[in-house]
């Protein structure tokens, strides 16, 4: 490990450390409006170095005239953040390679050029970059819940466990194991204790291996924050039984989508011919009370019905349409399904809630601009979960298991029920609706001819 104060020529430090850079760099600055770094990241980014910026969404950023969206290019992105008044983002860190820190006083802006500041650069302290990484990645977490995490994202705590299970198949003399084992590595080679570990594996070279091994763990946990292997156990449950509620609701959903729409062409296509029917067979069984009284009740039940599924303002898509809007209500249920915030704050649990319904709304209405609106609005962060994530308490967390498993079991039941029902069989069965449709509605004409004639 080496740790340097830099209080002088601080532009030019960074610089330099930003050109060693060979896969990754994070970095999180209020104020960047010096256009020398802007350049080198830029030209390290084209190079094919993943760039992760973070900066304060304020003024004098959106004001300057540095161009961020020069560096989204291949796997490079950029993270304005808050406003800069009531919400800033106030950090001052570069991660280089999951093995470089770099941090202090010192904005990349200008103005930080003639003030007195100062930054630290650390060499060689995984556990120290991942720290920050991670304090980037939460950030990030919290403003654009979709944004995929980075290829090289480095997992110190579950690196360690391998090189400990790497190390113990050596004692065992597994050879086979140790290869495979080795091999789940090679995606962290940009950090050159782990490259180095491989290459000394690879060559077999065991000894020096298990000493470099025996190194980097004593090394890294120094820093490392240790956390209760079951607490991340039942919060990996809760994520996988609340996957399977989604995926479930999603099904039920699309089940009496089906239904609803059936319906509703059916109204559509047939229904005034049905409703000239039932008036008719009132008016044959006028001096049967019985007759009547049935035939009346079945006029009046169908057209409210009528009435009602006419009222639906459902609009009419094509079957690519179809497919997308299918798609996109898919996900965005992924980021507002009312269970994923069942333990934040009722107010979030509420907005989860309105917006999951006007989401199945605008679904049953096949309204794909508003499902479309809906899930960049969610993509944008418009609902967070911050509280979750956070809970410790085991006895909550098992709480939460059950109940989501009751939930679980009644979707499971529900979604059995439509599908045995006789009105899903019937509707499933018919393989083309408009053929279906065209047919009835020649039967039925058949029939109110009859009817006519008999009335005549």
């Amino acid at each position: 490990m080496q740790t340097e104060a830099v209080f002088e020529n601080i532009a030019e430090r960074i610089v330099s450390e930003i050109e060693k850079a060979q896969n990754s760099i994070f970095i999180a600055v209020a104020w960047f409006t010096n256009r020398n770094i802007f350049n080198v990241l830029q030209r390290k980014a084209i190079e094919g170095c993943q760039i992760n910026l973070m900066y304060s969404a304020d003024h004098i950023n959106e004001n300057s005239s540095i161009d961020f969206d020069l560096l989204k290019t291949k796997n490079s992105k950029v993270f304005p953040i808050g406003d800069g008044d009531h919400d800033l983002m106030h950090n001052k860190f570069c991660v280089i390679d999951h093995c470089t820190v770099i941090t202090g006083s010192y904005n990349w802006s200008n103005k930080a050029e003639s003030n007195h500041e100062n930054i630290t650069i650390t060499n060689g302290v995984t556990s120290l970059a991942e720290q920050f990484v991670s304090e980037f990645n939460k950030i990030k977490q919290r403003y654009y819940p979709e944004s995929e995490t980075q290829k090289t994202e480095f997992p110190l705590s579950k690196i360690i466990k391998r090189l400990e299970i790497i190390k113990n198949f050596v004692i065992l003399e597994e050879i086979d194991e140790i290869s495979r084992s080795t091999s789940k590595l090679e995606q962290y080679i940009f950090n050159s204790d782990i490259d180095e570990i491989i290459n000394l594996i690879q060559r077999e070279d065991f000894g020096d291996a298990i000493h470099k091994i025996e190194s980097f763990i004593n090394k890294n946990q120094q820093l490392s924050i240790w956390s209760d292997p079951e607490i991340a156990a039942l919060k990996l449950e809760i994520k996988n039984i609340e996957n399977q509620i989604n995926a479930f609701d999603n099904e039920k959903i699309e089940l009496e989508k089906i239904l609803a729409d059936f319906q509703y062409q059916h109204s559509i296509e047939l229904g005034e011919i049905i409703l000239e029917i039932l008036k008719l067979r009132k008016i044959k069984f006028k001096d049967d009370k019985e007759k009547f009284e049935e035939a009346r009740r079945d006029e009046e039940e169908y057209q409210g019905q009528f009435d009602a599924e006419k009222e639906k303002d459902i609009q009419d898509l094509n079957e690519q349409q179809k497919k997308e809007l299918k798609k996109k209500f898919r996900k965005a249920t992924t980021l507002c399904h009312p269970d994923k915030f069942s333990n934040e704050p009722i107010e979030v649990q509420k907005q989860a809630e309105e917006i999951f319904k006007e989401l199945n709304e605008a679904n049953a209405k096949n309204d794909l601009a508003r499902v479309t609106e809906i899930l960049e609005n969610l993509e944008k962060g418009i609902l967070k979960a911050e509280k979750g994530d956070s809970i410790s308490d085991k006895e909550i967390l098992r709480a939460t298991i059950n109940r989501l498993k009751v939930k679980l079991k009644n979707i499971e039941s529900e979604i059995l029920n439509i599908k045995q029902s006789d009105t899903f069989k019937t509707v499933t069965s018919i393989e083309d609706w408009d053929i279906y449709f065209e047919q009835t509605k020649e039967k039925l004409k058949s029939e109110l001819e009859e009817l006519k004639k008999e009335l005549a």
